[in-house]
Order: structure tokens, then C-alpha cells, then sequence
């Protein structure tokens, strides 16, 4: 996969010179983005307004998004792996987490980073890790915590425990949610920590995707950096740490400008009352 994705981006990039060329390289590529399939697919394509017009151009008869038997084993074999992307959370975390009585893992999967930071990580007696996630992958991880006995690891897919969370935990998965900063400013309470990772961040406009991850096609928002710190601190955060991720990129095809050869990470905390962010 990885000799072939380099075939595909080399002669994407070498016909986007040639108008002619290019346009019927483009059909091509879109051909392939529409049929691929596979665990280890990942692929972009197109640029769109907003989530709906992403969704929209999902072709009929694939699966969206990961509330799917598919999609949610997808990553399953992945539960014990540290990335480089890792260790600033897992320094951040474990700051945090003494006296900690919950952390929201929002879009958590199974609860992977629960299992793999755990190796590092000291998780208090009277903590709950609470992962929220789509339906399908609720049910697979709830199987997964009574397999590996993991009691204070819990699953949800609603938002409403997450005010009365210490830490808000997002890896690799605030990209995927629609309009999350909107859903955030709807809860009566917001934690005091928020951990951010994996974020496809950049100085180009924000923009959605289509994401192509092999069991099913997804919106993808790539997110206007400043744009993002901004809404953040609109909701009475300020930035405290920032950090690059260069082992998480992407690039769309035929859409320079969208390439981002490093993703991000963040940890905000809550501004005290009478104060203002800096």
C-alpha cells in the first residue's frame, strides 16, 4: 500500500502540470477514491463548505462514518501502540490526572488511549475514563473493557457527562465530529483541562474533505489554526502548550494548498473568572 500511494502521488502531482492530463487523472483518482477499500486505506478528496456537502458526496452504497461493524474493529488491532504524537498528551496527562475524577475521551474508540497510556500513566482508584463514541463502537468497547478487565474504563455516546469532566480528552478525532466547538458551548459546564491531539491544523482556510479509510467514507474538517485557537478560547479557555505531530499528515489531491505535512496538538485550561485569555 505504501509503494503504491507513493506511484499515485507522484503521478497525481506530475499530471497537475498538464491541464489536459491533469483532468483526466483526476477522474481516474476519483474513480479509485470511490472504490478502495482495505484496513490500511487512507485517502482525500474534493474540498467542501461544510460537513452536509461532504456527507452528501459519500457515492450510495458505501458506509459513512464509523457506526458500522466495519469501521469500529478497524483500528482494533492498534489498542497497545504509542506514536510519537503520544507523549506531549501523556506528559500533559500526567499532570493532570492526580486528583482527577474523570476524563472525557471524546471519539476514543474502543478506548485506546486508555489501554496504551496506561503503561505509562498511574490512573487514580476513584477515576472514571469515560470514552464517547458512536453506537457501534460503544458496543465493541464495552465488550473490550470486560475482556481486558478494565473497570473504570465506560462508554457513552452522549455529550452530558462531559460537564462534570476534569479533563476533555480529543485524539485524533475532533476532525471527524460536526461543528464540535458549537456542541461544547451548549453544555451548562465545561472541564477545566482540555487536551487536544492529532489535529489536521494549518494557516490555509478551513475547509471539509472527504476521507476514504477503507471501511467507509467520512467529512473530514481541516481545521484554520488560528481560527480553532480562537473558538477555544471563545469558550473560556487559553492556550497553554502547542506542539507538531509530523508522523500525522495529509494531502488532497490536486489541492496543494490543503496539504499539512505535520498535525497538531494543544492543551488549554480554563481562564479564571474575571480574567481574560492571552
Amino acid at each position: 500500500m505504501l509503494t503504491q500511494n507513493r506511484w499515485l502521488r507522484s503521478t497525481i502531482w506530475e499530471a497537475g502540470r498538464l491541464p489536459l492530463l491533469g483532468s483526466a487523472v483526476a477522474g481516474a483518482y476519483r474513480r479509485y477514491f470511490n472504490v478502495a477499500s482495505g484496513r490500511h486505506t487512507r485517502l482525500f478528496h474534493g474540498s467542501f463548505p461544510d460537513f452536509a456537502a461532504a456527507q452528501a458526496a459519500i457515492p450510495r452504497g458505501r458506509n459513512a462514518g464509523y457506526d458500522n461493524p466495519e469501521s469500529a474493529q478497524r483500528v482494533i488491532g492498534e489498542w497497545l501502540e504509542i506514536y510519537p504524537s503520544d507523549y506531549p498528551v501523556i506528559y500533559w496527562l500526567s499532570r493532570l490526572l492526580p486528583g482527577c475524577t474523570r476524563v472525557f475521551d471524546w471519539g476514543g474508540n474502543v478506548g485506546l488511549k486508555y489501554f496504551a497510556f496506561r503503561k505509562y500513566l498511574t490512573y487514580p482508584e476513584s477515576m472514571d475514563w469515560l470514552v464517547n463514541d458512536v453506537p457501534a463502537v460503544v458496543d465493541l468497547g464495552r465488550e473490550t473493557a470486560r475482556r481486558e478487565r478494565a473497570p473504570g474504563l465506560r462508554f457513552t455516546s452522549a455529550l452530558d457527562e462531559l460537564a462534570r469532566a476534569d479533563v476533555l480528552l480529543a485524539a485524533g478525532a475532533l476532525h471527524f465530529i460536526d461543528a464540535p466547538f458549537e456542541r461544547l458551548r451548549e453544555l451548562p459546564a465545561l472541564p477545566a483541562h482540555l487536551v487536544l491531539s492529532k489535529v489536521p491544523a494549518h494557516d490555509a482556510p478551513s475547509t471539509w474533505t472527504l476521507h476514504n479509510m477503507g471501511t467507509a467514507m467520512c467529512p473530514y474538517k481541516l481545521f484554520n489554526r488560528a481560527e480553532l485557537i480562537a473558538d477555544v478560547e471563545a469558550l473560556g479557555y487559553r492556550l497553554i502548550d502547542a506542539w507538531r505531530s509530523p508522523d500525522v499528515h495529509c494531502e488532497i489531491p490536486f489541492l496543494p494548498k490543503y496539504t499539512i505535512d505535520a498535525y497538531s496538538g494543544f492543551y488549554f485550561a480554563k481562564t479564571p473568572p474575571g480574567t481574560r485569555a492571552v
